[in-house]
């Protein structure tokens, strides 16, 4: 059941405004911090005071989906529901390693762009958790692309530093630019936190990485975007090797919780 854009019929779940505990609530702690350690020198890192955020609220692509448990894309688009950092979450839309088959998602923000900011633009929440006290995590890496138009895509630059660039690393440190690393601690329901404070785990993009003197990544940081695109990294040629990135044995497909963003303008 491919799911396509609402102008040709988009899966729309709302205005997807991170509420206050996630927004204010933490722009409020942080001021009432920085007051009361004023005398000391101290404060708080200006993203947790930052711009309002909003979670993509509507499913533009999905060329695996079911409509059913794991296979229905709305999960993508209803909110953060993080399992913790031992945990992975279950309120998830999960691809495949099916190249062109069930390997991407493609989100967006109704009636919205993401413009350019300080620090990163965009958050992706997958269901990555940690193996014991070993420092691994289970993780499956995805890659994250931005478009003006929802044809055109730009990728985030990504690395993989293994080793043994061939062979899976569970060490997180070895996927540096992926999205589906580091655990999600945001959970709406019971954990309320702003998505780009440092509490709330997940993986950030910021526009500034994007490629420099690229014709098109220049015109999304000057004037925004308003497609996210999610793909499988076992699908995508690592250049360095010449062949698709290498996946933990026992994974099946990035499954995604959620994509929010701040800096957001009508269009």
């Amino acid at each position: 059941m491919p799911v396509r854009g609402r102008a040709p019929g988009e899966a729309d779940v709302g205005t997807g405004h991170v509420g206050a505990r996630g927004t204010g609530g933490a722009a409020a702690a942080c001021l009432l911090a920085m007051l009361a350690a004023a005398a000391a020198g101290a404060g708080c890192e200006s993203d947790n005071v930052g711009a309002p955020a909003a979670v993509a609220d509507t499913v533009v692509d999905a060329p695996g989906a079911t409509g059913e448990g794991f296979g229905d894309p709305r999960k993508a688009v209803n909110g953060v529901r993080g399992g913790g950092d031992g945990t992975g979450g279950t309120d998830v839309y999960s691809l495949g390693y099916g190249a062109g088959t069930n390997d991407t998602l493609v989100v967006r923000w109704s009636g919205r762009r993401v413009m350019d900011g300080p620090g990163p633009e965009v958050a992706v929440f997958e269901n990555a958790f940690r193996i014991g006290s070993s420092g691994a995590v289970f993780m499956d890496p995805a890659v994250v692309a931005v478009s003006r138009d929802g044809e055109t895509f730009v990728e985030f630059p990504r690395f993989y530093l293994a080793p043994d660039p061939r062979a899976y690393s569970a060490d997180p440190r070895d996927w540096r630019g992926f999205a589906g690393i580091t655990p999600v601690r945001w959970n709406l329901d019971s954990n309320d936190v702003y998505p780009f404070g440092g509490e709330a785990g997940g993986d950030t993009f910021d526009l500034a990485d994007l490629p420099a003197g690229d014709p098109e990544a220049d015109a999304i940081r000057s004037g925004g975007f308003r497609f996210l695109r999610i793909r499988s990294a076992a699908t995508v040629v690592d250049p360095a090797t010449g062949t698709t990135y290498p996946h933990d044995p026992a994974g099946t497909g990035p499954d995604i919780d959620g994509v929010a963003a701040r800096y957001l303008e009508p269009e």
